[in-house]
């Protein structure tokens, strides 16, 4: 464990951050076109999905890094990096994974809300033509 690889973990939860900023506006922006249904969409999805793939090998490389250190990956892993650092980087990293989370679980929030009203579209069209809803979105009541 040298200062350099450790400076590189943290940027690479800074950069994650600032993706989670850009998805959040990205699946903000998701629902209101599935809302409106134009062929934007298409194009607005596209550019979600890279930015999920950028986010899930920052992900892998960080857990790549925590087990070449002979941690375990994840949340656990995490915490007993942390708790190997210096206070003032210690205290600086937590507040990043915080932040980390935080987003990560609005993204969540976020994404749920599309897929409620992707279901309620898809339940709306199963009524209006009569056919059985074969997928996994639950049935809602309106």
């Amino acid at each position: 464990m040298n200062i350099t690889s450790i400076k590189q973990f943290i940027e690479s939860l800074k950069h994650d951050i600032r993706k989670l900023d850009t998805l959040i506006k990205a699946l903000d922006h998701q629902y209101q076109l599935l809302s409106e249904r134009t062929n934007t969409l298409q194009r607005h999805n596209l550019a979600m999905i890279t930015i999920l793939k950028s986010l899930e090998q920052n992900h892998q490389h960080r857990d790549h890094y925590l087990q070449s250190l002979g941690l375990e990956k994840g949340k656990q892993g995490f915490s007993q990096l942390v708790q190997r650092l210096p206070f003032n980087i210690k205290q600086s990293t937590n507040t990043l994974m915080q932040e980390l989370m935080i987003k990560s679980k609005h993204c969540q929030v976020l994404n749920e809300r599309s897929g409620l009203l992707l279901a309620h579209q898809k339940q709306l069209l199963h009524r209006l033509t009569g056919t059985h809803n074969n997928t996994a979105y639950p049935e809602l009541s309106f």
